[in-house]
């Protein structure tokens, strides 16, 4: 496990200003904004009409925790967003953010919140991304705004950088961000089956294991992986960035969804239903495509197996489509699918889970900012 001290949260200026007092209770001047919802300590003189300063006052600030963020919303307004991993998708590096609408499409004009790297590096870059998964989830607290988890299957090591709640560009610097142990992603015990057998796919997990084992919920999510042909859950534990290692993950099943193989070459996306992840799996090379319940995943994790939906036989392979995207696309409780062809356009998909059909909205094109690589 790994854990790390998480400075003042950054500006968000649709938090509300804090109360702020001196050591004496008193109040000390007006409420400013942005909160943060610890604590702090400003220093500050008054001045009087007249110009003179008059000795000095230590002011603490408090301020309520932000209210928790939505599955996927990354920008406040409790619509899922569109993050998209760069030098892929039409897309220079970087991590590009889509605001989600209220008719579940997107705003087409993208924003790189991953201009400053992943902290891999340094200085950071938008190349820092190439090649990363990201997904996102209360990492950091629980609750409050949704962070950001930067994993590299080529090395099976990963960052969470802890998100603003407003759409602003990510801060990998220390204070805003926390590595996480590489024990997460990697089998060091032969659990697997293959020592060493790094995650090719994550995704988010909800509080699945705290809910089968009859825990109360936290709020920090499990990751849902694929290691050496196998399905896992792995939970979160109660510290930024810490989860209970790969040797101790609760496996799923090491049947694909058809049924006849393993999960080697499949690739999840996962949503959110009442804290509870529901997943979408697609083999990268067919294209083809299911759904898994959160009811059926928790039958897995109760060693029965289930049956998911199947949803296509091909037309979602990674090559056309190289990032799929699960979110309530409509507010009707059932996660829906946005897709990112090869030249950067954006397809939302409603889910309806009665007849296993998916039902193309408009298609989008992303655009970049002008005179970006």
């Amino acid at each position: 496990m790994t854990s790390a001290h998480a400075d003042t949260a950054p500006d968000d200026p649709t938090r509300p200003g804090p109360v702020i007092t001196d050591a004496s209770g008193s109040a000390c001047g007006d409420d400013a904004s942005p909160a943060s919802y610890r604590t702090g300590t400003a220093a500050g003189s008054p001045v009087s009409a007249d110009g003179a300063v008059d000795g000095r006052t230590d002011c603490r600030l408090f301020a309520d925790p932000p209210p928790t963020a939505s599955d996927g919303d990354l920008t406040g307004d409790d619509l899922p967003d569109l993050a998209v991993v760069g030098a892929q998708a039409g897309l220079p590096s970087g991590l590009w953010l889509a605001r989600g609408t209220a008719d579940g499409q997107i705003d087409p004009d993208v924003t790189d919140v991953g201009e400053q790297g992943t902290g891999a590096a340094s200085p950071g870059s938008p190349s820092d991304w190439d090649g990363i998964q990201a997904i996102t989830g209360h990492f950091q607290t629980g609750a409050g705004f949704n962070d950001v988890l930067a994993y590299r299957p080529a090395t099976g090591t990963g960052t969470i950088l802890f998100g603003n709640g407003d759409g602003s560009a990510l801060s990998p610097y220390s204070g805003h961000e926390v590595n996480v142990n590489s024990l997460v992603f990697t089998d060091s015990s032969g659990v697997t089956g293959a020592p060493g057998s790094k995650a090719t796919s994550i995704a988010g997990g909800g509080d699945l294991y705290r809910t089968v084992n009859d825990m109360p919920r936290a709020g920090f999510p499990d990751l849902l992986m694929v290691v050496n042909g196998q399905l896992w859950d792995e939970p979160g534990m109660m510290t930024p960035g810490a989860f209970i290692g790969l040797d101790n993950a609760l496996p799923l099943t090491g049947t694909d969804p058809t049924g006849s193989g393993d999960w080697t070459g499949w690739s999840l996306t996962s949503s959110l239903v009442d804290g509870l992840p529901a997943l979408f799996a697609r083999n990268e090379a067919t294209g083809a495509l299911y759904y898994y319940t959160p009811q059926q995943l928790q039958d897995l994790a109760y060693g029965t197996p289930v049956t998911p939906l199947h949803l296509a036989d091909s037309g979602y392979d990674s090559a056309a489509l190289p990032v799929l995207q699960a979110a309530d696309l409509n507010s009707d409780g059932t996660p829906d699918l946005r897709t990112v062809s090869a030249t950067g356009v954006s397809t939302a998909w409603i889910l309806d889970p009665a007849t296993g059909t998916l039902t193309a909205r408009p298609a989008q094109s992303l655009d970049i900012p002008d005179g970006t690589a």
